[in-house]
């Protein structure tokens, strides 16, 4: 069973990242035990009663990690949620926009290709007409038709003609109904114009708004870089989070089970050397550097998006086993292939994956952003294996 949650459609449920607890990580309990791959149909009261107390236990978790984020971290998620929306509403406004302007193409396919029949239409009635005069001095068209006929050939003549009257008369009401249909198009185009306007200033507005959003996430990063100070508390920050990434990891463990006969399913040890890599880009900071003096080396690798490639891909079937905002890391994605093997892709500015989604290789699960303690787009790609962190250029094809 898949679930087709798309932020598109549903843009709030981006903001609920930032509403709702940790408690999306309850039903790694379930996950763990060895379910095939599939959703669960039902739950029985013993795993509801289960399920309430780990959303118990995980909301004390969150509101303790929240106490440690202090004033700084709580700007930070502020700044990300207001971010997130932001390229919601834009994404949003983009898609209304290019729906309006496929609708208006479509519509003038339409118009011309009506105006086209129109036209032909009326180039025949003319030659009708023409011929008609040109024969009206002498004697009328239906006994030209008749003249030097057998006995037995005038019914079929007569019959003929009156085929031909029909079919006259059938073509001037195409035309006359073309001419309608023309003007009612024209009146739609008109109102698909005025649409497709609306929504362009819309776009425009809300890419505005996105790029304010972007300036204030821009100006906090300036002002903690300028400040010795809060640039040591964002680094303490930092600390906690990677320590808390590390537990959270280790706490989900890589015990995905796929023993669905039904389910195709390729070992990724099978694979290294020649998984895909999770966005086009470059590596801007490789694995093991030091980001800062005092902060350990990286866990995994920094991207830079190509161009306007953004789309985050999994590398590998699996399951996605968290989605939600994740501190410094900002809007985080944990997907699990399987074998040990763990995927982590942070910084993103949307999901269109969500907890329990089972997805393919290649199968676009964010879009890269600039969420958590990042000053430009980026996607931080991080492989647990066996809950250790291996360098991803081992695993994945030379870019």
């Amino acid at each position: 069973m898949r679930n087709l949650w798309n932020p598109r459609k549903h843009p709030s449920c981006l903001l609920r990242f930032f509403e709702a607890p940790l408690c999306v990580l309850l039903f790694f309990v379930l996950l763990s035990a060895g379910m095939p791959p599939a959703f669960a149909e039902t739950e029985t009261p013993t795993e509801l009663k289960k399920i309430e107390q780990e959303r118990a236990r995980l909301t004390i978790v969150r509101e303790r990690l929240e106490k440690q984020l202090g004033s700084l971290g709580h700007e930070l998620k502020t700044l990300d949620s207001a971010l997130v929306g932001a390229r919601a509403a834009s994404r949003q406004a983009g898609e209304r926009t290019r729906q309006a302007d496929v609708a208006l193409t479509q519509l003038l396919e339409k118009q011309r290709r009506l105006k086209e029949r129109v036209a032909r239409l009326r180039r025949q009635m003319q030659d009708e007409v023409a011929v008609a005069y040109r024969q009206a001095g002498s004697r009328r068209q239906s006994l030209l038709a008749l003249q030097n006929a057998s006995v037995a050939e005038i019914p079929h003549r007569q019959y003929m003609l009156s085929r031909l009257l029909a079919s006259q008369q059938r073509d001037r009401q195409e035309y006359v109904d073309g001419l309608k249909e023309l003007a009612r198009l024209e009146d739609e185009a008109r109102l698909r114009r005025d649409d497709l306007e609306k929504f362009r200033i819309q776009k425009k507005e809300a890419e505005a708004r996105l790029t304010e959003k972007r300036q204030a996430k821009r100006a906090m990063w300036r002002r903690v870089k300028q400040d010795a100070q809060l640039t040591r508390q964002r680094d303490r920050q930092l600390a906690l989070q990677e320590e808390a990434l590390r537990k959270l990891l280790a706490g989900l463990g890589a015990r995905l089970s796929v023993e669905d006969e039904a389910v195709s399913w390729v070992s990724v040890r099978k694979q290294k050397g020649a998984l895909p890599w999770p966005i086009k880009g470059k590596i801007v900071r490789a694995f093991g550097t030091r980001p800062a003096p005092d902060r350990p080396g990286l866990a995994g690798v920094q991207l830079a998006p190509r161009g306007h490639a953004r789309q985050v891909k999994s590398i590998a079937a699996g399951q996605v086993r968290y989605a939600d905002w994740f501190g410094g890391y900002g809007l985080m994605m944990i997907v699990d292939h399987g074998d040990g093997l763990m995927s982590v892709y942070a910084h993103n500015d949307a999901f269109l994956k969500r907890f329990g989604d089972w997805v393919q290789a290649g199968e676009v699960l964010a879009e890269a952003g600039s969420t958590g303690w990042v000053e430009s787009v980026l996607l931080y790609f991080e492989l647990r294996d066996a809950g250790k962190a291996v360098n991803p250029a081992r695993w994945c094809s030379r870019k």
